[in-house]
């Protein structure tokens, strides 16, 4: 393609994607709603897997998790660097043989990776119950048992993330979604009939785990090669793909070795007592489902913002980051609220368990807090690695490990795991208040207090207002508080909510009256 020729088809792209800012909001829905159910099926099932296992067994469901989250660094940036060039080179065109090399190139190292990593997790399976590991009701045989199945499901979950990102960065979310959502449910409602009709064993569950997602892994796979869509062209490992994505892979890489630090050091102390682990993990749970819940803006803004980088159309990169935070603080802030305020008759409600209620509810709501501050992040990272500069966020963490991670030691030993969720707090309320503000001065100037004024103080105010209120009606009104009567309260507020701003409340109308015609033309 003549360099004339690429500038008439990137402004053709660039006009498409001005026309086309809403067009990912069936994109979204789709894969909003996957998120939502996933979520939630986790969530729900959670004090069933609980009672037929007992705290302990699930104790190993969360060491697990705490493994593979620490693991993931070893990905060495590679699932994040094939988001961004996949959305570069959709961008152009005749470059079907670049992009099926850079898959292959990714996928292959990935398994390699995955093949060792599994190994050596079954080679020290010992070692990791005999010494590590401490279980009051559970044999260390049994421990280590689990931790061998460990191994073989993360050997073949991990490649998964080359996968996802390449369907990403293809712009498939919804197909991704809706693989995402039929996996899901199959994994957690399977075991949960094995547990229930066979033997309510710790191995039993890792077993299930293994056949799912081996079977997952393969058909994220066989979707991707057939989302390329280039059959004829032969896929080769390629070195010069590798030197494309090395820089910013290395990037990454070394950043995500420091968030290991931050976000995952916390886990693996507390994971040496199996009972401190499982309360530090549920109050993970139900926060991790704030993040579930605007992970579908994620999966469409960062490849949008690399477009629009690509692309040099600095006016649609302001207004899709802006309107992107401004949505994100719109879903977060009720729902964390919701977390925070409620803790304990959420807790109880679902778990119907005082002990687990009382040692958890505390917990967390300081994770919420920091996950609130966490979310609030996401959108301004993105734009870093959409320009192409991970160090921002390498130098970012740096500092933020140095000072944080001797205050875990010292929080866990006096606290315990309660000690230990403050650093996920500090952690990211320190990035927010400190480095958002440097970062918006680099790369998009003069929008900080833009940001500030209309992404971040509106909903936060109403979503305090609002639910601050609810709880002032729970306490005087509802004293025996049940589910239903929390559903109708907490729906009646969001609702409230909803109707207070305008963005909502406009999208609240257009869908009311869509309704409306539908309803109509039958």
């Amino acid at each position: 393609m003549g360099k004339l020729a690429e500038i008439k088809y990137l402004n053709k792209r660039n006009n498409l994607a001005n026309i086309n800012l809403e067009s990912g909001s069936s994109k979204m829905i789709i894969i909003l709603l996957s998120r939502i159910w996933g979520a939630v099926l986790s969530i729900l099932l959670v004090p069933i897997y609980v009672k037929l296992l007992g705290i302990e067994s699930y104790g190993l469901v969360a060491f697990y998790a705490t493994l593979s989250g620490a693991l993931a660094i070893l990905d060495v940036g590679l699932s994040a660097s094939i988001i961004r060039q996949v959305a570069i080179y959709k961008t152009q065109t005749n470059n079907e043989k670049e992009l099926k090399n850079l898959i292959f190139t990714v996928e292959v190292i990935n398994w390699l990776i995955a093949v060792v990593l599994g190994i050596s997790i079954v080679l020290l399976a010992n070692p990791i119950a005999v010494n590590w590991v401490k279980a009051n009701q559970i044999d260390s045989q049994t421990i280590q048992q689990s931790i061998i199945l460990m191994g073989v499901v993360f050997a073949f979950q991990f490649p998964v993330s080359v996968y996802d990102g390449a369907l990403v960065g293809l712009q498939q979310q919804n197909a991704n979604a809706i693989l995402n959502l039929i996996f899901t449910t199959v994994k957690a409602v399977g075991v949960l009939i094995l547990l229930y009709f066979l033997k309510p064993t710790i191995e039993l569950y890792f077993i299930w785990q293994v056949v799912i997602t081996i079977l997952y892994t393969f058909a994220m796979r066989a979707f991707v090669y057939k989302k390329v869509n280039a059959p004829h062209i032969k896929s080769i490992f390629s070195i010069t793909e590798l030197k494309v994505i090395w820089r910013f892979a290395a990037g990454i890489a070394a950043t995500s070795i420091v968030i290991f630090f931050i976000t995952q050091v916390d886990k693996i102390i507390v994971s040496r007592n199996l009972e401190q682990l499982s309360y530090y993990s549920l109050a993970f749970l139900l926060a991790s489902g704030i993040t579930a819940i605007i992970s579908p803006l994620q999966t469409i803004i960062y490849p949008k913002l690399t477009q629009f980088v690509t692309t040099q159309n600095d006016k649609a990169l302001i207004e899709l980051y802006h309107k992107s935070c401004k949505w994100i603080s719109i879903i977060v802030f009720p729902i964390g609220f919701t977390l925070i305020i409620f803790a304990k008759d959420i807790l109880l409600l679902w778990t119907k368990n005082e002990l687990l209620t009382t040692n958890t509810a505390p917990i967390l709501q300081i994770v919420v807090a920091g996950t609130i501050c966490n979310c609030l992040m996401i959108v301004p990272y993105y734009l870093t690695l959409a320009k192409g500069n991970p160090k921002y966020g390498l130098y970012q963490n740096i500092i933020a490990a140095i000072i944080l991670v001797p205050l875990l030691l010292v929080w866990y030993k006096k606290y315990g795991a309660l000690g230990a969720s403050f650093v996920w707090l500090v952690v990211n309320a320190s990035c927010l208040l400190i480095s958002l503000p440097i970062l918006t001065k680099l790369y998009i100037k003069n929008q900080y207090l833009h940001w500030l004024k209309n992404d971040i103080i509106q909903p936060l105010v109403f979503a305090i207002i609002i639910i601050f209120l609810a709880k002032f009606i729970q306490t005087k009104f509802i004293h025996d508080l049940n589910f239903l009567l929390f559903i109708l309260l907490i729906t009646i507020s969001y609702l409230v909510y909803v109707l207070s701003i305008p963005e909502t409340r406009a999208f609240f109308y257009k869908n009311v009256a869509f309704v409306r015609q539908n309803i109509k033309k039958y």
